[in-house]
């Protein structure tokens, strides 16, 4: 546990409420995405419910990008979290390889996106709010859902092409969505050195399991990547066991996120080579491009947190 005081904290809640929504709805939309490609085709009501929440997921977002024109932190537009050079290519191919409609357009309106220009619109706070509200309900149901295949999975009542590991994984990513946006909802303020931990044990988990989805979905013939995703599996699993020690002080806690950022960094340049391999029919995999874009850009948004954090408060203000 992080041995650390209270610590002030200022923030906007509508530029945190929206930068949120840009690189979470957006993943959200994604795993169903994945999950309406894994299921097989004889369960069309899962089929038919992930392309529904898919569409929920295509307005909420599209929503969040009206509402975070010249609002958007500069940081979050620059990170290469919403988008990164490779995702509109990555949504084209999938699409075509599945048949699932991706709907291409947010992806192009995000990159249109201008920052804060320092100035908040006015009356703009209700919308966020509201916008917030939308989300929770959204995604509980979504939450709800994966929860409720995964048990189906590990009864042996249900198959799919996830593993019931990634499904959990996707689970625990949209509590941590809704985590965040409670805390925001509700003016709850944290303390920050708290809130980066929180945010380093959370993110590492999901680096090391990347990194293990990525060697078993690679083909066994590619040893050197499988190798690589291995070593870096471990590498975070390490990392994750140490942050979440007894007793850190201030300073070795320093020196953990300078370990987090250099095997983030890693991992990132791991994900962007294997997302141009995909691209570039060169890589042996039962990955979809899709996909690694992806991890890669939930990378991105790990990198961000580490490279930019200072003290601040989820909450309005």
């Amino acid at each position: 546990m992080l041995v650390t005081g209270s610590v002030p904290l200022v923030g906007n809640f509508v530029r945190e409420s929206l930068d949120l929504h840009l690189f979470f709805a957006r993943i959200m939309r994604e795993h169903a995405i994945f999950m309406q490609a894994g299921f097989y085709p004889k369960d069309v009501t899962y089929v038919q419910q992930a392309e529904q929440f898919k569409c929920q997921y295509d307005e909420l977002l599209k929503e969040a990008i009206m509402l975070s024109d010249c609002t958007a932190s500069v940081d979050v537009l620059n990170s290469r979290e919403l988008v990164t050079d490779k995702t509109l290519r990555a949504e084209q191919k999938t699409q075509e390889l599945t048949g699932i409609f991706i709907d291409m357009v947010l992806t192009t309106e995000e990159l249109k996106l201008i920052p804060d220009l320092g100035t908040i619109p006015p009356g703009i706070e209700t919308q966020v709010s509201g916008l917030n509200q939308k989300a929770m309900v959204l995604t509980t149901s979504f939450a709800e859902f994966k929860a409720m295949v995964l048990d189906q999975v590990t009864q042996c009542c249900l198959a799919t092409n996830l593993f019931p590991s990634q499904l959990e994984h996707v689970y625990r990513e949209a509590l941590f969505y809704l985590k965040i946006l409670k805390r925001l909802q509700n003016n709850q303020f944290v303390d920050a050195r708290v809130d980066l931990l929180e945010q380093e044990v959370f993110w590492d988990e999901i680096m090391g399991e990347h990194a293990e989805f990525v060697a078993h979905f690679l083909d066994p013939s590619e040893k050197k990547l499988c190798q690589k995703a291995r070593d870096l599996a471990r590498r975070f699993e390490k990392l994750e066991q140490k942050m979440k020690g007894e007793g850190i002080p201030a300073s070795g806690f320093g020196q953990l996120t300078q370990k987090n950022l250099s095997a983030t960094l890693a991992v990132a340049e791991f994900k962007a080579r294997g997302t141009e391999l995909i691209l570039d029919c060169q890589l042996k995999s039962l990955l979809s491009p899709l996909l690694i874009d992806h991890t890669l850009r939930e990378a991105n948004y790990y990198l961000r947190i580490l490279q930019t954090w200072k003290p601040g408060y989820l909450g309005r203000g």
